[in-house]
């Protein structure tokens, strides 16, 4: 895995392409965000702080767009009849999600931006902006929350890479695997016929 991952490093940094926008693009990523693009950053070279900076600007990129169109368009791959599965699947797992936050719209907002600020595969700000919608909550509060969240998971992040740098390719490979096995669970998840319950009669 070490080797793989030496080689694909080799290739970005031969290829000519300014390293602080393959940061960016990488934290753009569903599932990756910057959680990866920060490790990935520094791996490559970039200090700490412009390997931060890259990272947390590049995820809350996507932020204000999908606080407004995530939700409506998994709603919309789920009345499809080519991805109706992995949307209702999808629309389940952030409902679960957001039925976990409760209390008034203030304290909705501060946990919406606690469950971004845990720098976990699909805990980031997709996750967190689909939460959010899902809520109901204010646009303005709702980006304020998830961003303020990406925040604090960003420098998290920072501060574990920098302070396990020796063990930067394990890091970069235990957060791909895991995020890879918690698409494929949710995939299958998606795809698995729900039991329906059983009916019982009264005599």
């Amino acid at each position: 895995m070490n080797g793989l991952i030496d080689k694909i490093f080799e290739h970005l940094l031969s290829s000519g392409i300014d390293m602080r926008v393959v940061v960016i693009m990488v934290a753009l990523l569903p599932i990756a965000e910057a959680r990866l693009a920060i490790p990935m950053a520094i791996k490559c070279g970039l200090s700490p702080f412009s390997a931060f900076l890259c990272g947390f600007i590049g995820s809350s990129l996507a932020v204000p767009v999908l606080l407004l169109v995530l939700i409506p368009l998994i709603k919309k791959l789920a009345c499809s009849k080519l991805f109706k599965k992995i949307g209702e699947g999808a629309l389940e797992r952030f409902n679960d999600k957001a039925q976990s936050i409760v209390g008034s719209d203030a304290k909705k907002l501060l946990g919406t931006a606690a469950f971004v600020a845990i720098p976990l595969p699909l805990t980031g700000v997709w996750t967190g902006s689909a939460v959010a919608s899902i809520l109901a909550l204010p646009y303005l509060k709702s980006l304020i929350a998830v961003t303020l969240g990406n925040l604090v998971a960003s420098i998290i992040v920072v501060i574990i890479t920098v302070a396990l740098n020796e063990y930067i390719n394990l890091i970069m490979a235990a957060f791909t695997l895991i995020a890879f096995l918690a698409a494929c669970l949710m995939l299958v998840k998606a795809l698995t016929p729900k039991k329906k319950s059983a009916v019982t009669k009264d005599d």
